[in-house]
């Protein structure tokens, strides 16, 4: 395999080791998003950065009559969607080992293109963006999962740490506007957005140590941090 990026192999290392046990997203709302953007029920449909391939699956599973595709960095996470499938008799899913960065898809394949909490660790996103772009099909939809920025700049110091320190080797965050700016300028359209609040005290107890740490660190008021934590799932339409 190619040599990676500087800045991807300690993502590599990291998920090369965690336990795969948790979901960052529900697949229920990833799978209500695909409906409301009438993903057809034959979609071919690419899953990026799947991780414990939970989404992928459940996709599948949704998607009988559809083709879905994962592609992660990891042979431990390839290993572990691939078992899963198996032992779920899920057999219209594929996961291969494969570089977000380094992607360079066909023109017009996917019906969809879901990237589940990765934008944060791509150095280019926006070049990420055009790519996928060019992937999917006339009508197709892009989803993609990511803590926000919040408007007020003078707080973007102190997110940036704490959602490096409690996402391990994330660095790539922005408001929810610029993400909107992004897209339009690939080319996308009908852009919408399911807001979601991270509370704090609902995160794993080192997490909460972490977000706590980087509170101190920036002289940030706590109920103020945790009012600004939002993410969201960002879908955007490919016009016809």
């Amino acid at each position: 395999m190619p040599a990676q990026p500087d800045h991807q192999a300690p993502v590599i290392a990291f998920y090369s080791a965690w336990d795969g046990q948790r979901t960052y997203v529900n697949p229920r709302t990833v799978i209500k998003t695909l409906r409301q953007r009438r993903i057809p029920p034959q979609a071919r449909i690419l899953d990026i950065g799947f991780g414990n391939g939970e989404i992928a699956l459940a996709v599948a599973q949704a998607y009988p009559q559809g083709r879905i595709e994962g592609m992660d960095l990891t042979e431990r996470n390839v290993k572990l969607a691939q078992n899963k499938a198996a032992q779920r008799g899920v057999g219209n899913i594929t996961f291969r080992m494969g570089n977000a960065e380094r992607w360079r898809p066909a023109a017009g394949v996917y019906h969809a293109v879901i990237l589940m909490q990765v934008m944060q660790f791509i150095a280019e996103p926006d070049a990420l963006l055009q790519r996928v772009f060019r992937a999917l099909r006339p009508g197709g939809a892009i989803l993609f999962a990511t803590p926000f920025l919040p408007p007020d700049a003078a707080l973007h110091a102190f997110f940036l740490d704490a959602y490096a320190r409690v996402i391990p080797n994330s660095f790539q965050y922005r408001t929810e506007d610029a993400w909107y700016a992004g897209l339009f300028d690939a080319g996308f359209e009908r852009i919408y957005t399911a807001k979601a609040h991270w509370e704090p005290a609902a995160q794993p107890p080192d997490w909460q140590a972490r977000y706590r740490r980087a509170t101190a660190a920036h002289g940030v008021d706590y109920e103020t941090a945790r009012r600004h934590t939002w993410g969201g799932l960002i879908s955007a339409r490919k016009p016809e």
